[in-house]
């Protein structure tokens, strides 16, 4: 059975040309045409992106006004935003993302065993970004909220990187709206099975993949991209964000497209100017997922796309900007006012700022025209309603929201009880979709780490990472004499599900264990007095542990470093073994500064009386030189005398203190 070229996988790169030649002239790549698979993906990559263009037809207004921009500037206004949607889409994006959900690692390994702790470790440090090489996880996720809530959708790939000192993090790396295109007909963007992403590789890109020669991309085909040069423009103007456009800048770069596929065949990246093809990267994850991940907030069941907030409260934005550009022109006016003359005769008025109108008249009357209006007198009220209305259209407004808007509630316990009820209504499906888009990203890349990394059979941790290790449960006897942990990643190259704790996006598991307990405190200290009128001890006595046990817990949660020693006291007060104890802490603490200080003046007097010396013998130096010449004795220059001077300078000792935290 013929197989159709224009559809079969490509495996090689000679696949995609016609007369493929690696080894051309200046050891450049040479072809002599496209294969029928070449022009096949080129024909729907421009399907995918017509689709895709048509829908995000005029987001830029949407873009705009969460920039705080003018959408329909006039030509007679100061063309000014008020900012309203702006604030309240990023007032939005705080309330939702105020903390790294707390995670859960589920596979076939159990928690405590070593591979669930490496596993665990691995997706804290190198994904979620704890450690110090990665990106703040937090701000990634409150980007792209604010994106996802202007917009609709927020695209997003976790790129694998490897870091000068051999390390391998994750890279939260996010696509601009209009260099996403997914399958056409998908009713949800989430679910497409097939992606295209458009990038831009600056010439030093290119350049480090050549000079690094990194695996997995045709070398002979960036070769030749490099000797060309960027198209003109050198960006498509729809990549351009909105920031760059409002500033006319074009960034320059290489039109670079990705092909993903969750059908198990390869990743494909094309030049979009030449259309070469620059690499084939296998899909690693088991179950063939691609790597291109949508955040949406509110599903549309009318477009695949999510649903823009902003949207909601277009017409009132452009209406808050129209009253207060004409406010603002109103107010100008009357502050330099036009003036009038009373008795001209033929004249014309001429009502622009500070214009004179010429009186024929030289007994008419000039006097300033200032206008009043009701619209410009009621301007603060008429500016908040709409406020309010606009956030209410939203429905996630705080406390502050709801009082600038003019529809807050009241400052007692109850409205404040209220006012938190109404936020944890109104965000809560917001988070949870926040928090399913971080569980996915985060299974995909612990899984495709592993899966990249098979070839690693053991690793040296550092002294931090160690110690991060010991703390989660790993014994001691799992790191070798050389402090070398002997694991196999191929045993962890498992399908991986990151579970999201639910509301720890906005609250921590610990914040809210401590808040729970603080709220169960409450009733039983006030239901104390109720069960001391039973005159029954059973139930006082029962009630009394668990407010003790509560107090201990609270202690324990609150991160304080005295945390054990306040719990030590709860539990049996403050023993003798316990001042004892408190006591030699102390002393110890003042040992260690009294003997680093004694430390630092002997050595500092030790450098005082070797530099004393040295000055010493140099002198005698000179004097036994003196003498031997007037005695008429020849001496030769010793091997120290020949030596640069400046190589015999004294050098100062490092202190004890500096020595001792080097070691450490």
């Amino acid at each position: 059975m013929a197989v159709n070229k224009e559809h079969a996988p490509i495996r090689e790169f000679s696949d995609w040309y016609v007369g493929y030649d690696p080894e051309g002239r200046d050891g450049c790549l040479e072809f002599k045409n496209l294969a029928d698979c070449a022009t096949s993906m080129w024909r729907m990559y421009d399907d995918y992106k017509r689709e895709m263009d048509g829908r995000c037809h005029n987001m830029e207004k949407l873009e705009a006004m969460a920039d705080g921009e003018v959408v329909s500037p006039k030509p007679d206004l100061p063309n000014v935003s008020s900012g309203e949607t702006a604030g309240i889409i990023r007032r939005m994006a705080r309330n939702l993302v105020q903390h790294v959900p707390n995670l859960e690692v589920i596979s076939r390994y159990d928690d405590d065993s070593m591979h669930g702790i490496i596993a665990k470790h691995v997706l804290l440090t190198k994904i979620v970004g704890s450690d110090s090489y990665s990106s703040d996880m937090q701000q990634n996720l409150f980007a792209s909220t604010k994106t996802a809530l202007s917009l609709g959708f927020d695209c997003v790939v976790p790129c694998l990187l490897q870091l000068a000192d051999g390390t391998w993090i994750t890279r939260y790396d996010t696509i601009h709206y209009r260099d996403v295109f997914p399958e056409p007909g998908a009713k949800d963007v989430r679910l497409a099975n097939d992606v295209f992403v458009r990038r831009y590789l600056t010439r030093g890109d290119i350049k480090q993949l050549i000079r690094d020669q990194v695996s997995g991309w045709d070398h002979a085909a960036l070769r030749r991209l490099l000797k060309s040069r960027p198209v003109a423009p050198p960006r498509e103007e729809q990549s351009n964000s909105y920031a760059d456009k409002k500033r006319r800048m074009h960034a320059s770069g290489y039109e670079i497209i990705t092909y993903y596929s969750n059908s198990g065949e390869s990743f494909l990246t094309f030049a979009g100017g030449e259309k070469l093809l620059l690499r084939i990267e296998k899909n690693k994850h088991p179950l063939h997922w691609h790597p291109v991940f949508f955040l949406v907030l509110e599903k549309d069941n009318t477009q695949p796309l999510g649903k823009s907030q902003v949207e909601l409260i277009y017409g009132r934005q452009e209406f808050q900007d129209l009253m207060l550009n004409g406010a603002m022109k109103m107010y100008y006016r009357n502050i330099n006012p036009p003036l009038f003359g009373y008795g001209a005769v033929n004249a014309v008025p001429n009502l622009s700022p500070g214009k004179y109108t010429p009186i024929s008249n030289p007994n008419a009357k000039i006097e300033a025209f200032e206008v009043h209006t009701q619209t410009l007198a009621q301007f603060q009220q008429i500016s908040q309603g709409n406020l309010g209305s606009m956030v209410n259209l939203v429905g996630s407004a705080d406390q502050q929201m709801a009082v600038q808007a003019g529809n807050g509630m009241s400052a007692t316990p109850q409205g404040v009880e209220a006012q938190q009820s109404m936020v944890d209504i109104t965000t809560n499906n917001y988070q949870k979709a926040i928090e399913s888009f971080f569980s996915k990203y985060c299974s995909y890349a612990l899984t495709i780490y592993f899966a990249e990394l098979k070839g690693v059979k053991q690793f040296e941790p550092s002294a931090d990472t160690r110690a991060a290790l010991v703390n989660a449960g790993l014994s001691q006897e799992a790191f070798g004499d050389d402090g070398v942990v002997k694991i196999d990643f191929e045993e962890l190259a498992v399908d991986y599900c990151v579970r999201a704790v639910p509301g720890s996006l906005v609250e921590l598991e610990d914040e809210k264990q401590l808040r729970i307990l603080n709220s169960l405190f409450v009733p039983l200290s006030q239901a104390m007095p109720a069960l001391g009128a039973m005159q029954d001890p059973g139930p006082i006595q029962r009630a009394a542990q668990a407010m003790q046990y509560i107090i201990e817990k609270q202690i324990e949660l609150s991160g304080s470093n005295r945390s054990g020693d306040l719990k030590s006291i709860m539990q049996s007060g403050r023993t003798e073994q316990f001042n004892e104890y408190e006591q030699r802490a102390s002393a110890f603490e003042q040992n260690i500064g009294g003997t680093l200080v004694e430390a630092t003046a002997f050595q500092e007097q030790a450098v005082e009386a070797i530099v004393s010396l040295q000055e010493q013998m140099k002198l005698q130096a000179e004097a036994m030189a003196a003498m031997m010449k007037h005695l008429g004795m020849s001496t030769e220059p010793s091997a120290v005398e020949e030596t640069n001077p400046e190589q015999s300078e004294v050098r100062p000792i490092e202190s004890a203190a500096s020595i001792s935290i080097a070691r450490a």
